[in-house]
């Protein structure tokens, strides 16, 4: 299998079509991750130390 980026020449310009698309692609990663981050990491605490409270406040064990 060759690499495709060895045929890549070292003053070559790359399409800005290109580099647009890969900024997007890059932009969906970042967002995918945090949404995940959010909703799997930090909403979850937040509603576990939420509850835990009114247990609390309730008289509840």
């Amino acid at each position: 299998m060759n690499n495709p980026f060895k045929k890549i020449l070292i003053n070559q310009e790359v399409p800005n079509t290109l580099k647009s698309k890969v900024l997007d692609d890059i932009g969906m990663i970042k967002l995918t991750y945090d949404i995940a981050d959010f909703f799997l990491l930090k909403f979850p605490g937040t509603l576990s130390d939420f509850y835990i409270r009114e247990e609390l406040l309730n008289g509840k064990s």
